[in-house]
């Protein structure tokens, strides 16, 4: 009679903590949006900036998997093959793409204020 119950008297604990994740998948599901539609205005000036970059520093808006997220960063390489570009080694196919910024412009000499 006097034989341990072991892990058993925990197990109600457990079942909360398998609970609240289930819960958090949820509530990550539940907040999921569909992909945001570009303007041809901004599809323009995503254009513009990969066109005429120099490896100013940038802040990409992207999509994935319902959530939208922003990645500062030097852009370290556009694939034209296969259509992506990457930032900080993450990886960002243009049409995953629902804007691009740049953080900060070189100025060109020509552009120069006269004193």
């Amino acid at each position: 009679m006097n034989e341990s119950r072991g892990m058993i008297k925990y197990q109600p604990y457990q079942s909360l903590t398998e609970q609240a994740s289930v819960l958090s998948r949820m509530r990550y599901e539940k907040n999921k949006r569909p992909k945001p539609l570009i303007s041809s205005d901004m599809a323009e000036e995503i254009d513009e900036i990969l066109v005429h970059y120099e490896k100013e520093k940038v802040r990409a808006r992207y999509y994935e998997d319902g959530y939208v997220y922003e990645l500062p960063g030097v852009i370290s390489f556009i694939d034209s093959t296969f259509k992506a570009l990457v930032i900080q080694g993450k990886r960002i196919p243009f049409s995953r793409l629902v804007g691009l910024e740049r953080l900060e412009t070189k100025r060109r000499s020509d552009e120069l204020e006269a004193p």
